[in-house]
């Protein structure tokens, strides 16, 4: 007879995976709530980031034309201004060069940055919004802050800042001993 798996739900406690096989049936010894508490945050993490990500790049491809990589760096752009230097932008958007200058080439093709030799160092290119680019941006910036206060729209405003000053507690914790 195949072995078939199930969850039990005990009353607190963690679910509990059984296996009903020849033998009858046998549980998996009750694992303490907390213990590994980490994986558990760190998974949840990563399920909300790819949920909204996946959702985000969607959308932004539908209504604007662009993936959530090209908005990172019209955003940086925004933000930082003009005539950032395309290592800038690498260190900023924490990627290799190499996926910068695709970026920029993928932009550059699309209106929505230009790309020049730098007039201080011939070795290296700055980039800045042109209008069009500047224009994607507020549109899919305005949406994406729209969509975001959508979906958070059922926590309270000292939830969301207790969920934030959390997220900042776990990211400089782990952040000084990961470095």
């Amino acid at each position: 007879m195949p072995v078939q798996t199930h969850m039990t739900i005990c009353p607190s406690k963690v679910p509990i995976m059984t296996q009903t096989g020849q033998s009858g049936t046998q549980s998996s010894e009750y694992h303490d709530p907390l213990s590994n508490i980490e994986t558990r945050i760190w998974l949840r993490l990563l399920t909300l980031q790819g949920t909204i990500y996946a959702r985000l790049n969607r959308i932004f491809l539908d209504q604007f034309g662009i993936s959530i990589a090209k908005f990172d760096v019209l955003a940086q752009l925004h933000r930082f201004g003009d005539n950032l230097s395309q290592g800038e932008l690498s260190e900023r958007l924490k990627v290799t060069g190499g996926n910068v200058t695709g970026l920029v080439r993928r932009l550059v093709a699309d209106g929505l940055i230009t790309r020049e030799m730098s007039a201080s160092d011939r070795r290296s290119f700055v980039v800045s919004l042109t209008p069009k680019g500047r224009a994607v941006f507020e549109a899919a910036r305005d949406m994406h802050d729209a969509l975001l206060r959508d979906w958070f729209g059922g926590l309270s405003p000292d939830d969301l800042k207790s969920a934030l000053d959390i997220l900042n507690l776990l990211s400089s914790e782990t952040q000084a001993k990961i470095r």
